[in-house]
């Protein structure tokens, strides 16, 4: 019998033992069922791919340890801290013309680009579902997809996805050395002393970490010839990397909310402001029911002077025939999903380029518009109900104990998280809460939240950190953030001890730490547990509770937040 901590070094020296015989395996081990056994007793290998003893270092493995060396995150949240606002303003604002000239050095043009009707899609919360859903309803018309999103829960590789799979190790791999080779083999003049966004700034010879992502997903999709790429923003809008695309099919506009406020902004114009900057030149525009109504007044303006208007999805509930959800969370994500599916298609469907693609004179309106409900195809429907989005409305079981995880991280999608996590519970079951926020995120607002919804009988404090024995990679962090994050999660618990609230709270200084007390104290209780705060929380978890769940995802449909559909029957 297999504990956590054994199963956590089994599949990594199996992963790391592939990578230095040069075996790629595209999975380790294949659990039957997605139950997923505090205890293993079997390991499947897959079918492996070798490779020419030339090539050994050039391996996956390889390839994340060169991308890892392109950035310390560590060092750049120090100088961030260091530079004047005006500094990172004018790092900011080159982030768009940077990762242009690295396209530019491996030959990718605007055409190139515009060839892959791009669907571009920001906000605050549900974009990255959002982008899922559009997504797998386009593949299940029969088109070829790409989807690139981040951040990633175990491995890099997410971040890139064709055809609704994971980049395999092997193509991940071969691309990024590809590119890799480019970048090496341009001569690029030394300019260090002059700082990004000034004249005369020259990006060095390599791109940073989130660029070489970015890059790479635009390069691949191109290489691959997808009939349709859906690109997430990373962060904000305006000054994000991904937003080098001049002539997108369509852009669209999430819910909004308060979130990396020290750099989009306070209020919530300023954040639509900053969200607004995807919306291109006649080019359609669809947002979601906002919360916060202030923002829509920003989002018109932008889209005013870019020719075009905004156009606001109808409620899910007013389709004829909408889906049955299991999860409130997903419904407006859902209509803005089929809204764009039907639109790229109408546009696709008659041969129209992206710039012919843009709205009739009579839907250029001086307020915001309104798209109308129409009856949901059955591939729309397919398209929803094999959609596959983890760490989102994810449920992993392991014997008595049922694990409930979701990367939710502003005040409303808490909110949303807790109310999901009530209605798939029993009172009479124990309840425990592990918990973890990272940046400028306030840990007591989403406790406040969480314990109006829920009974949280213990409180776990951990930081993102999956186990303090064994490491991947893919979610490896520096020694002095990694420092940092475990004196945060000690100080919130400390904190919370403090107010006096009656509810236990326990510190751990890893997930792995912190599910092995859960187990071990259960005592055959039946017990439910909900993991939240953070997308890099629930990563560890998944390193911990599931670790070959990246390579099970790939071979059949989770019983994840993907699972949104209650029936097959509409």
């Amino acid at each position: 019998m297999l504990g956590v901590r054994t199963f956590l070094i089994v599949r990594e020296t199996l992963r790391v033992s592939s990578s230095c015989t040069c075996q790629l395996s595209h999975s380790v081990t294949q659990p039957v069922t997605h139950s997923v056994s505090n205890s293993v007793t079997r390991f499947v290998p897959s079918a492996s791919i070798r490779m020419s003893s030339s090539e050994s270092c050039r391996n996956y493995e390889n390839a994340i340890d060169k991308l890892m060396s392109l950035q310390s995150v560590a060092a750049t949240v120090k100088t961030s801290e260091k530079e004047s606002k005006s500094q990172q303003f004018s790092v900011r604002n080159s982030n768009v013309a940077v990762t242009r000239t690295y396209l530019d050095r491996l030959g990718v043009t605007t055409e190139d680009l515009d060839a892959l009707k791009i669907i571009h899609v920001a906000g605050t919360k549900g974009k990255g579902s959002t982008c899922a859903l559009t997504e797998s309803i386009l593949r299940n018309c029969g088109y070829s997809t790409g989807f690139t999103s981040s951040p990633h829960l175990m491995e890099v590789r997410e971040r890139i996805r064709l055809n609704g799979k994971v980049m395999s190790r092997e193509l991940f791999s071969h691309y990024f050395h590809e590119l890799w080779d480019k970048f090496e083999q341009c001569e690029v003049p030394d300019t260090e002393s002059v700082p990004p966004g000034l004249p005369g700034y020259v990006p060095p010879k390599f791109p940073s970490f989130l660029k070489y992502i970015v890059v790479m997903a635009y390069y691949v999709f191109i290489k691959e010839k997808v009939d349709v790429a859906v690109v997430e923003v990373g962060l904000g809008g305006r000054y994000d990397c991904t937003n080098l695309i001049e002539h997108p099919t369509l852009t669209a506009v999430t819910h909004l909310g308060f979130d990396h406020c020290s750099i989009l902004g306070h209020t919530i114009e300023e954040i639509a402001g900053e969200k607004s900057g995807i919306i291109k030149q006649g080019v359609p525009v669809y947002t979601v029911p906002q919360h916060y109504t202030a923002s829509y007044p920003v989002l018109e303006q932008h889209a005013r002077n870019m020719g075009t208007s905004v156009i606001r999805v109808p409620p899910l509930s007013h389709y004829p025939n909408p889906p049955s959800l299991t999860s409130e969370t997903w419904s407006d994500n859902i209509s803005l999903a089929l809204q764009l599916a039907k639109r790229w298609l109408d546009c696709n469907i008659n041969q129209n380029t992206n710039t012919e693609c843009q709205l009739n004179g009579e839907e250029l309106t001086t307020d915001i518009g309104k798209a109308a409900p129409f009856e949901i195809p059955e591939p729309f429907l397919r398209g929803i109900r094999t959609c596959q989005w983890p760490g989102r409305n994810h449920v992993i079981q392991r014997d008595r104990v049922t694990y409930y995880l979701d990367g939710a991280h502003t005040p409303v999608s808490i909110g949303l998280c807790s109310r999901w996590f009530k209605s798939h519970t029993s009172d009479s079951r124990r309840k425990v809460l592990l918990v973890n926020t990272r940046g400028e995120r306030q840990l007591s607002d989403f406790l406040d939240i969480i314990r109006r919804d829920i009974r949280v009988d213990l409180l776990i404090f951990c930081p993102n950190i999956a186990s303090n024995n064994v490491v991947v990679k893919d979610c490896e962090w520096p020694e002095d953030l990694k420092k940092s994050m475990v004196e945060k999660a000690r100080l919130n618990k400390e904190e919370w001890c403090d107010t006096g609230s009656g509810t236990p709270a326990l510190f751990f200084s890893s997930v792995e730490e912190g599910v092995e007390h859960i187990e071990k104290t259960s005592n055959n209780t039946e017990t439910d547990v909900l993991i939240t705060g953070s997308l890099h929380l629930i990563g560890s978890a998944l390193q911990v509770l599931h670790p070959t769940f990246l390579d099970d995802g790939e071979r059949e449909v989770l019983k994840s937040g993907a699972q949104l559909i209650q029936s097959a029957e509409v």
